[in-house]
């Protein structure tokens, strides 16, 4: 089903977002990961399609407390069209958690919370016209095959409130609770540590190794000290 919703103009946040999300490709050749942070906003689903089109990518890793509604749908239908699965590490909100829902696997991380209510208009408060893209909103669910548990939960929602996925409501959606990309992960890291290795001679001391091992480029030859950078 094709995710389309006329969405009036003054209806552009499902939560108002404070800076666009960072995406970041991790894995290899082979296959990668995109990871998502940060609050959706417009531009945003023209840059992950950019980046969809230039590689290999089986799935996303996305963690945001929400954004722009019609961001947050058009990444939906790339999601659903593409088949990519999706992992919701941490807290996924609104717009996030229509990303989440649009997926045709889902999982998510000991820590995470799918939070959902309806839609709001660009001050927050609920209107006519809000409460139309709700309802239709939910309809799009409808044909993606969203128990109406959940859709429920999204249209009793007030926006200024947030309703999380229980238990019931995960099985509902066959969420599988691990990390569908730890292969691939390891795999980066391991990738990273033999290219750091490959400029390095045997001279290395300790704590270049642990440089290495933690995929940076950096190495000496000297027993002088070396800072450890870590990637946060």
């Amino acid at each position: 089903m094709v995710l389309k919703l006329a969405v009036p103009l003054v209806l552009v946040a499902l939560v108002k977002p404070a800076s666009a999300v960072q995406i970041k490709r991790v894995g290899t050749d082979s296959g990668g990961v995109l990871r998502l942070r940060g609050d959706i906003k417009a531009g945003d689903y023209g840059r992950l399609k950019s980046i969809l089109q230039n590689g290999a990518v089986v799935g996303l890793e996305i963690r945001s407390d929400g954004g722009s509604l019609e961001e947050g749908l058009d990444i939906a239908r790339v999601v659903r069209d593409k088949g990519l699965v999706v992992y919701a590490s941490k807290e996924c909100d609104s717009a996030c958690a229509l990303i989440f829902l649009a997926a045709k696997e889902r999982y998510i991380g000991r820590r995470c919370r799918i939070g959902v209510h309806s839609v709001s208009n660009d001050r927050g408060k609920e209107d006519g016209d809000s409460i139309r893209t709700t309802v239709q909103m939910s309809r799009l669910l409808a044909g993606l095959g969203v128990p109406h548990s959940i859709i429920g939960k999204i249209v009793a929602t007030p926006p200024a409130k947030m309703t999380y996925l229980d238990n019931r409501d995960l099985a509902g959606l066959s969420v599988h609770r691990t990390n569908p990309f730890r292969d691939i992960y390891n795999a980066a890291n391991v990738a990273r540590s033999q290219e750091a290795s490959s400029v390095c001679n045997t001279g290395v001391n300790v704590e270049t190794e642990a440089i290495a091992r933690a995929g940076q480029r950096s190495c000496t030859t000297s027993a002088a000290h070396v800072p450890e950078s870590r990637e946060r």
